[in-house]
């Protein structure tokens, strides 16, 4: 049955973790929209406007800043509840990462999924409804959005995990640059002209000094390389200093609350608790 409001997400992948996950990208056309045979051609053309307007034509590399779960569970060394973990995301204090949106197969743009759950009881059942990709999506147990990235093996991603280097297997020291280079990807949006060709030549000359064959691998993974490469102008050192220290007040209002709402989770699970 067509809804109102349905709401069409895409597959991203983000820059320095290499997670994916879905984003929303507004309100789909009106699914009654697309009744007979003319209005289902219509109704298509209508969702191909969509996904060019949002997702860019074949090929495209922009590069989105967006709120990745993994380096936000990175960035905060925190470990709440997921209730609280997604609620932690939505408060506007989380860190936006470098990321792109993930294209199935070369020559086409990427493609859009409705949640054909979406109001009813339960997980959301994310499906294809626009392009070429998986006929459907996986998402862990998170509740954030990101997906569980085994199952998009078939679809030609690598689903290497992660392998941090060893000058960020402590929480602080990752923590710290997750918040760096979040606040590098964030100067070169407001500083460089071109942000995206800018983001995309530091990943590149990160895996170039990294010697890493075989397509890029995450920001992270190569961190000390990806420090060397920073493009750094006294410009963006000063702007980069100002999103950190925004960000470190933001935090610890955000904190507060995020540990009333622990606390509360808490107290209610050991008030229902028998023993």
């Amino acid at each position: 049955t067509g809804r109102m409001g349905d709401e069409g997400a895409a597959v991203y992948n983000c820059l320095l973790c290499d997670s994916y996950a879905l984003v929303i990208l507004g309100i789909l056309p009106d699914r009654k929209l697309a009744r007979g045979t003319k209005g289902r051609g219509a109704y298509e053309d209508l969702l191909e406007e969509f996904q060019l307007a949002k997702c860019g034509g074949p090929g495209g590399t922009n590069v989105l800043m967006l709120a990745c779960p993994t380096c936000n569970a990175f960035a905060y060394r925190y470990e709440l509840d997921q209730v609280a973990q997604g609620e932690f995301l939505r408060q506007g204090v989380a860190v936006l990462t470098p990321s792109v949106l993930v294209s199935f197969e070369d020559g086409q743009p990427p493609p859009l999924y409705r949640d054909e759950n979406a109001g009813g009881d339960g997980k959301p059942r994310w499906r294809l409804c626009r392009g070429v990709g998986p006929a459907g999506m996986e998402l862990d147990r998170s509740r954030t959005g990101r997906l569980h990235k085994p199952s998009l093996a078939p679809f030609g991603v690598d689903v290497r995990p992660l392998t941090l280097p060893e000058q960020l297997q402590g929480p602080r020291e990752l923590s710290e640059a997750v918040h760096e280079a979040c606040a590098f990807a964030e100067a070169m949006h407001v500083e460089s002209e071109d942000p995206a060709a800018a983001l995309t030549r530091w990943r590149i000359a990160t895996g170039e000094r990294a010697g890493v064959t075989g397509g890029p691998r995450p920001v992270l993974e190569n961190w000390g390389e990806a420090r060397a490469a920073m493009e750094v102008t006294d410009e963006t050192a000063r702007y980069m200093d100002e999103v950190v220290r925004e960000r470190m007040i933001r935090e610890l209002g955000a904190f507060d609350g995020l540990l009333a709402v622990s606390n509360i989770l808490l107290a209610s699970n050991t008030s229902t608790r028998k023993f």
